[in-house]
């Protein structure tokens, strides 16, 4: 989520003041002879703002959502969490899996009327990679070229397949194209459309865009979505949506009890008061996600103070995450252990650093004595947040306790956002390591996702080599 510190292990509550009868998109309801009604809209409040839609932009966690209304993936995960094809009708893979061969689902189309196929497959693949942007046709891929650095080329096989090769063996690279379901399905006009391509999206999913701005985005029922129930009515059932952002989360609070919202999302990153509140409220709903992994704070490798080891050591030793769990979290989650979730084949508690002021205090003095300078750096929190600020402020009282100078960095989540990648923070929480595989970790964790050939564009991944991550502490 968007609110910077949790200090414990990602959860997310839908709150609804009314029941629904079925999703918001595309899923059929659980009696399939009982014919829903369709019509009506829904008034949303999310906790992060719509800066943007090419593949340089980021959604973030609840945006990402609303914007899945408007876009599809490629391939989709299922309950279970098995990746399966989606937009793609099958796919295929070679024994040795360095090669991909993907088919493209007849009868789908984008919301400007072109057709779904081999050639819009290619577009978005190559523009992921960065190999349009060389050829000077489409914006930067942005974070996307790390995740696909082991492409070695994409081939249209016929009107509707297209085969990827890959530099070394791939098991998992059906979870890379899904990329936590950030790599959409976007119209070739969207993408070769220069600066339109971040503010007019256009996607295959069962919304439309009506309008967008930073705050506020507005989607209208797709006459021509390609899905229909288990009773033949073509999907989806509302006729729209507003999702709006509202960084106070008193103001989604208000909003579901005056009825103004008929959902708001919250985060367990500081918002867990309100949503214990309101799990005691008779008149609304509450679901809520698993618990999946933890928010982390990345300290930028490459600039001081944090090219220096000893300074990385001070921050994390100093990070109190049983204390913050309790403070901010009301021990809603659990602190952490590793640098994943308990559910991730890369869970390890071994070597994880946990909190110790005597050696927090001791690598603060190592720094000093290797630079000659206090240990200083910022931080930034989403500015208009009360619970970013509170949960800011938390950290900053155990950097203080270790004689750490942290200040504070009030940024719009847009800035934020726009700024970390390529980093321009010294430090800054992240909400990232998600799932229970490596395909959408390990680019943020190394620094070469290659496989060893160094002359292939964007080989190295965008954020890996320079960030160390730490978790504020949640599960």
């Amino acid at each position: 989520m968007k609110q910077l510190f949790r200090g414990g292990r990602r959860k997310v509550a839908a709150v609804m003041a009314i029941a629904l009868v079925a999703s918001l998109s595309q899923v059929a309801p659980t009696n399939a002879a009982e014919k829903p009604k369709a019509g009506g809209t829904l008034q949303v409040g999310i906790f992060d703002s719509f800066p943007g839609y090419c593949m340089a932009d980021n959604l973030a966690n609840s945006a990402l959502m609303a914007g899945r209304t408007i876009y599809e993936t490629w391939v989709e995960q299922r309950a279970d969490g098995k990746i399966v094809p989606y937009v793609l009708s099958s796919v295929e893979n070679s024994a040795d899996f360095k090669s991909w061969k993907m088919t493209v689902r007849d009868g789908v189309q984008f919301h400007d009327g072109t057709p779904v196929n081999g050639d819009a497959l290619v577009t978005n693949l190559q523009a992921l990679r960065g190999a349009l942007t060389l050829l000077g046709k489409a914006p930067s891929p942005g974070t996307a070229g790390g995740f696909t650095a082991n492409i070695v080329d994409v081939v249209k096989v016929s009107t509707n397949t297209v085969q990827v090769n890959l530099y070394r063996p791939q098991v998992d690279f059906l979870e890379t194209l899904y990329a936590s379901g950030r790599f959409f399905v976007r119209a070739p006009s969207q993408i070769l459309g220069g600066a339109k391509c971040s503010t007019t999206p256009i996607g295959t999913g069962p919304f439309k865009l009506v309008s967008t701005k930073l705050n506020e985005l507005v989607v209208a029922k797709n006459p021509n979505y390609w899905r229909e129930d288990a009773n033949g009515t073509r999907l989806p059932y509302l006729d729209g949506i507003t999702f709006t952002f509202l960084v106070e989360t008193a103001s989604r609070v208000s909003g579901l009890k005056s009825k103004s919202l008929d959902i708001a999302m919250f985060t367990s990153a500081g918002e867990v008061k309100q949503i214990r509140d309101l799990q005691k409220n008779k008149n609304v709903t509450v679901i809520e996600s698993p618990e999946e992994y933890y928010p982390s704070i990345w300290l930028n490798n490459r600039i001081a103070p944090f090219n220096s080891k000893n300074a990385r050591l001070a921050v994390s030793y100093a990070i109190d995450r049983v204390d913050y769990n309790k403070v901010r979290n009301r021990n809603y989650v659990s602190p952490a252990k590793s640098i994943v979730g308990p559910n991730n084949i890369m869970y390890n508690e071994k070597g994880f650093i946990q909190y110790d002021l005597k050696k927090a205090k001791e690598a603060a003095a190592a720094y000093k004595a290797e630079t000659g300078k206090d240990l200083e750096f910022s931080f930034p929190y989403t500015a208009g947040s009360t619970e970013s600020l509170a949960n800011a402020t938390q950290i900053q009282k155990y950097m203080t306790a270790a004689g750490i100078k942290m200040n504070l960095l009030p940024l719009t989540t847009a800035e934020i956002i726009q700024r970390a990648f390529p980093q321009q923070f010294q430090a800054m929480a992240l909400l990232l390591m998600e799932g229970t595989g490596t395909a959408f970790i390990a680019p943020f964790v190394i620094s070469d996702t290659s496989g060893g050939n160094q002359s292939h564009i964007l080989r190295k991944t965008p954020r890996g080599a320079l960030w160390h991550s730490q978790p504020v502490g949640v599960h």
